[in-house]
């Protein structure tokens, strides 16, 4: 079966090399933060909302489109972190012959971030309502935490494993 490249017809057994897959699965990571990123901006926007708020009828309604935003965040986080463990970091093992020590601490990161959303979404459950604004500004800087933390955590990773990947075509494999 022959397919298009750039433009190029190339075989199933370039298709199926080890660097085509590679730049292939940093390509798609590259994606996938990228969409991640925007995803996380468009929380923090909504997070910064509930701290300028300060009617409590538009507060909860904000809180709880919020809490849905969340939810489905973490859904589409949650693949993406499945997909780098199922498939991209066995992957750079396999093709470096060692895991990269980096994956577990920045897996640290990532499950630091989960932690502060939790906070969110416990905070928001044991809320009375109406919602203070105060509480509602609490709520926002578990939010704003995961923020920081997630954003660094595409930043490190990205850098890893583009690294990794430029330092494998340099030696040609």
């Amino acid at each position: 079966m022959m397919k298009t490249y750039a433009g190029l017809t190339i075989g199933e057994e370039i298709l199926n090399h080890p660097l085509y897959l590679l730049e292939e699965a940093v390509d798609r990571l590259k994606e996938e933060h990228a969409a991640l990123r925007k995803g996380l901006m468009e929380l923090r926007e909504a997070a910064q909302t509930i701290v300028r708020e300060r009617h409590d009828e538009q507060l909860i309604h904000i809180i709880t489109g919020l809490k849905k935003k969340v939810v489905s965040y973490m859904s589409e986080l949650a693949a993406h972190a499945r997909w780098e463990d199922e498939t991209l970091f066995p992957m750079i093992a396999w093709y470096f012959g060692e895991e990269p020590e980096q994956f577990c601490a920045m897996e640290h990161g990532h499950e630091l971030a989960e932690q502060y959303v939790l906070a969110f979404l416990g905070a928001l459950d044991r809320a009375v309502l109406p919602i203070r604004p105060e509480a509602a500004t609490e709520m926002a800087s578990y939010l704003a935490q995961a923020y920081l933390v997630l954003m660094n955590h595409f930043q490190e990773e990205e850098e890893m494993i583009v690294t990794l990947a430029d330092r494998s075509n340099a030696y040609g494999y």
